[in-house]
Formats: structure tokens, sequence, C-alpha cells
């Protein structure tokens, strides 16, 4: 099936089970939100906090993780990371404050950047024909990791105490990272001969073809480092005060020095090779990478917020419990198992751009109508329409990944790296801005974003008509 040879699908099984894992882990504490706040004595504000920690520390950890899986390959990183992804969920299942549990969400975020190890796994193994399915199965079915801990885990803990269930559930998800971590590094090797031939290192420097263009890269840097002071923005205040103001101050330098680092890196880089003509055969329009970014920050960003607060948001509206709460919130993410994949068939089959289009346009339309959603609606209703909201956005984090590589395909591995990161910045702000609002404005916002990406994409260009990319 497919046409992938053995030694291809055991890589490809492998690894996304590997990615589905750390996300099980990543999203471990979603389920139990309100349980913990119960447990432990926290206020809404401090879950709030929790949830952007848990988050915060991913954008980051992506370029050191690409570093990383660039110079000792795929199979060792993965598995390091899943050994970490364990550590951290010891450690989280054993927090008796709110520091330690701080700590941990934060050191968890790290773990959200595991993706693209596996992309780097899956591009050394796959040739270029083959790489688009194998990547859209690998993204969904690892991203259902994220669901299977919204409904499994509760159960896990549904068989103890409140205060004992969810340490053990989450502890749970440490073991099966550990035991993981082991199966990977004995039965999934890197390719041979093949590490420099899609590089994912993700410093923010990527070659470009017109001065413009230039500019262009330096301004999608902002948001990166923006999404990072924004959060140690709210941890010294916002609401509540758990740095210095003076702290504060001088991290958010700190990240305005490394911005500025950064562009100077993309300046030097690239200024010396545009004194001289571009052949005709390397140009690409950087603008393109600029939209498929806002793009990804919308279809995974918004995701990944939903997710961190859904089950939480239906247990308050209908009343329910933490089980039935959590197996009702996978809900939003249940779908990626076909919905993913899917979205880059269609891409593939159909159009890229027109896909986009109503992806992106569906999304907007679905998360207005989640804005009106309170007690007075059915559960039943309220349920259809978060699915069909995640449907749009998954199928749209598909789609947006069908396109990257027609951009600039020996660039492919910079920029995707880019518009992923933006996965993590779409992230960051959501959950800032939901802590600050009710979840029916929340989702308005959403919406109001998503209109916005809706008309950049009359700036996405069409693509060559020999390749059926329109």
């Amino acid at each position: 099936m497919l046409g992938f040879s053995k030694v291809q699908w055991n890589t490809l099984h492998l690894t996304w089970v590997a990615f589905f894992l750390t996300f099980v882990a990543w999203f471990n504490m979603a389920p139990f939100n309100s349980t913990i706040m119960h447990a432990l004595g926290l206020s809404a504000a401090e879950i709030n906090i929790l949830m952007v920690c848990n988050v915060a520390l991913t954008i980051p950890a992506r370029i050191v993780i690409g570093f990383w899986v660039d110079k000792h390959g795929p199979q060792k990183v993965f598995s390091g990371l899943l050994v970490f992804s364990a550590l951290v969920s010891f450690a989280f299942s054993l927090a008796h404050d709110f520091n330690t549990l701080l700590i941990t969400r934060l050191l968890m975020g790290i773990v959200g950047g595991g993706f693209v190890v596996g992309i780097k796994m899956i591009a050394e193994w796959f040739p270029p024909e083959k790489m688009g399915t194998a990547q859209g199965i690998y993204a969904g079915w690892g991203n259902f990791g994220s669901a299977f801990a919204a409904f499994s885990l509760p159960l896990v803990a549904y068989a103890f105490t409140e205060d004992i269930g969810w340490r053990v559930a989450t502890g749970l998800s440490g073991i099966a990272c550990l035991i993981w971590a082991g199966i990977y590094y004995r039965f999934c090797p890197d390719a041979p001969g093949k590490g420099q031939h899609f590089l994912v290192d993700l410093h923010g420097v990527i070659e470009v073809t017109s001065h413009r263009d230039l500019i262009l890269q330096i301004l999608l840097l902002v948001p990166l480092y923006g999404a990072i002071s924004l959060f140690i923005w709210k941890l010294s205040g916002h609401p509540l005060a758990l740095i210095s103001n003076s702290l504060a101050m001088a991290l958010i330098l700190g990240m305005a020095l490394l911005f500025f680092l950064n562009a100077l890196r993309c300046w030097q880089s690239n200024v010396p090779r545009l004194h001289h003509p571009v052949p005709e055969e390397e140009k690409y329009a950087f603008s393109q990478i600029v939209i498929l970014s806002l793009v990804y920050a919308l279809t995974f960003g918004s995701e990944l917020a939903v997710i961190s607060m859904f089950p939480q948001f239906l247990e308050n509206t209908f009343a329910l419990t933490v089980q039935v709460a959590g197996t009702l919130g996978s809900s939003f993410a249940i779908m990626n198992l076909i919905t993913r994949p899917g979205g880059g068939w269609i891409s593939d089959r159909f159009g890229r751009r027109r896909t986009l289009f109503i992806l992106v346009l569906g999304a907007s339309l679905c998360y207005w109508g989640m804005g009106e959603m309170d007690k007075s609606w059915s559960l039943t209703t309220t349920i259809l329409l978060s699915v069909t909201c995640s449907i749009f956005l998954q199928a749209g984090n598909g789609a947006c990944f069908a396109v990257i590589p027609q951009i600039s395909r020996p660039l492919t591995g910079k920029l995707a790296g880019m518009a992923g990161a933006y996965g993590s910045v779409g992230a960051v702000f959501f959950l800032t801005l939901f802590s600050f609002m009710t979840p029916q404005i929340f989702f308005k916002i959403i919406a109001g974003y998503a209109f916005l990406v809706f008309l950049c994409l009359f700036f996405l260009k069409p693509f060559s008509a020999s390749r059926n990319n329109n």
C-alpha cells in the first residue's frame, strides 16, 4: 500500500508513535485543569498561566532541537527527547505547589519542539514523490496524541481519588515515553549518508533572492521573539506577579538583543549574495512563506490553544465530570488521524491555493459560531460545531505543508521550520488572550484573525499548472 518499502513503513510507524507519545506528554495537563485547581487550591489565573507556560518554550526549543537533529541525527535526538518527556512527566505528577507546576510546564513546552525531529527522519527515508504522504501520516497520526491524552488519561484517573488520579495518569504517560525511547533507539536508525540532505536548522537565516525579501524575513522574526516577550510580560504581573518588573524588563531587553543579532545574521548572510545576479531558477517570493506562516499560526496555533482549554470549557459550561469533559474535549483533536493527511491529499487533487481558501474561510465561520456557544446550547450541537471547526483546521495544517515545498524545494526544510515555529507563536498569543477574556470572546477573536488570513490568501501566488498546484 502507498508503495512504501518495509524499512520505510517501520521508520514511519516508529516515528509517528514517538511523536504521538510526546504529544500525550505535552498535553497531559489539559484534561485535569479543573482537577489540579481544586486539588492544589490554585486560582483560575494560575491555571491560565500554566497553559501559556506549556507552549512558551516550544518556540526557542525548535531552534535548539533543529540544530541538534542536524548535528546528531533524529534517532538519538528523538530518543533523548522521549526520555526528557518522561522525566518532566514524572516531576509534574509529583508536584505539590504552583512553582513546581510552573517549572515542569515550562520544561514540557520544550517537548513540543520534537515535531521537527520526525520531519527530518521522514525526509531522510522517503523520496520526494512519497514524502508528502509520509509527512502527512506522521504529522496527523502524531498530533492525535493530544486527543488521546484528553480522553484516555481521565479514564485512568477515574480509578483513583481526585488527588491521586491525575498524578497516576500523567506519570503513566511518562512511563510510555520512557519505554518507547528504548524501542526507538534500538529499532529506528538514521538513514545512512543522508544527514545533510534535508536540513531543519531553524536559526532564522534563510537565503532570499531580493532586498525586499530580506526585509520581509527580518520582519517575520519579530513575532517569534515577540511571543516570548509577551510571555515574560505576563509573568511580571498580568495577572500574577511571578517575576519582578526589573527582571522582566531585563529579559525582554535580552529578547530584543537576540532579535537584533538574528536580524544581523540574516543581513550578513544574504547581502553579499544579493550583490550578484540571482539565477532565475533560484528566485522565489518570500512573501509566500510569510502568508503560510500566518496560515499555520491559525490552523495549528489556535488548535493547540483550544485543545488546552476546551475540556475545562465543557466542564464549566455544561457541568460535566472530568472524565466526560475530557472525552468530549478530545473531539477537537481526534480527527487528526485522517484530516491532516486528508488536507494534503485534497490539496494535491483539487489545487493547493483553492483548498486553503476554503479551509481558512470555513475555520473563520466555525470559530465565529463557537463564539456563540454557552449553556443554552445543546451539548450535541456544541460538539458537532467544534468537530467541524477542527476538521477545517487540521486539514488546513496538511494543506499548508503541501504548499511549502512548492515555494523553493532546496529550502523546504528551513521554510517548513519557519512556518512550523509560527504554530507555537499562535498558541502563545491566543492562550495569552484567553487569560484576559471569556471563551466566547476568545473564539470570536480567532475568527477575526482567520478572516484576515483569508484575505491574505489573495496574495498567495498560483503555482505552476504543470504541477497541478493551482
